[in-house]
């Protein structure tokens, strides 16, 4: 999957220019890395948007969309004919239980700025760590000394590797997964 940020828009936020070459490709894994993890944390997707066709097995006409934010149902098809159905906010209504091939399109053009910003706070707070040689894992550092080089702990590496506030993962959980779409009973 595409990463939330590019190299230079961390270079900006930074106020730093990464050299071209294995610089620029490590800091592109970084992304990578810290997209992923808030992928993960979302529990979608999100980008880059992408149209995608499955088999669906309805549950009382009730067919969920796997992935958000949904921009449109291209297809609901049964045997190669087109089935009716409607589309509400995160799912589709058929009108029986029997297996359906949908296609739909689903994630946003360009990646949203909340998630560029977060992949790069993610990379900046790992690259102290890296860039001082004591590996990927050294999370929960509190401070750094510069005469007689010294780093310090606040909570013995508690907060290892790429982390998120409890606060910040549930405020994108919130803005980005698909949290409570409601339940909207077909009639037909």
């Amino acid at each position: 999957m595409e990463a939330f940020a590019t190299a230079a828009e961390l270079g900006t936020r930074l106020n730093r220019t990464f050299e071209a070459g294995a610089e620029i490709e490590w800091i592109d894994e970084l992304l990578a890395d810290a997209s992923a993890h808030l992928r993960s944390v979302i529990g979608q997707e999100v980008f880059p948007r992408t149209t995608s066709e499955y088999v669906a097995y309805p549950d009382g006409g009730r067919v969920d969309l796997p992935q958000w934010p949904v921009v449109s149902v291209e297809a609901v098809t049964r045997d190669g004919g087109a089935v009716e159905h409607t589309y509400r906010p995160g799912f589709i209504m058929v009108r029986d239980d029997a297996p359906v091939d949908v296609t739909f399109t689903w994630g946003y053009a360009e990646a949203p700025r909340e998630l560029a910003r977060l992949a790069c706070v993610l990379v900046s707070q790992t690259l102290l760590p890296l860039e001082a040689k004591i590996g990927l894992t050294a999370g929960g550092l509190s401070s750094v000394a510069i005469d007689d080089f010294k780093l310090a702990w606040a909570d013995a590496g508690a907060s290892s590797g790429m982390t998120l506030t409890e606060h910040a993962e549930k405020a994108i959980r919130k803005q980005f997964g698909q949290g409570d779409i409601g339940i909207v009973e077909a009639r037909w």
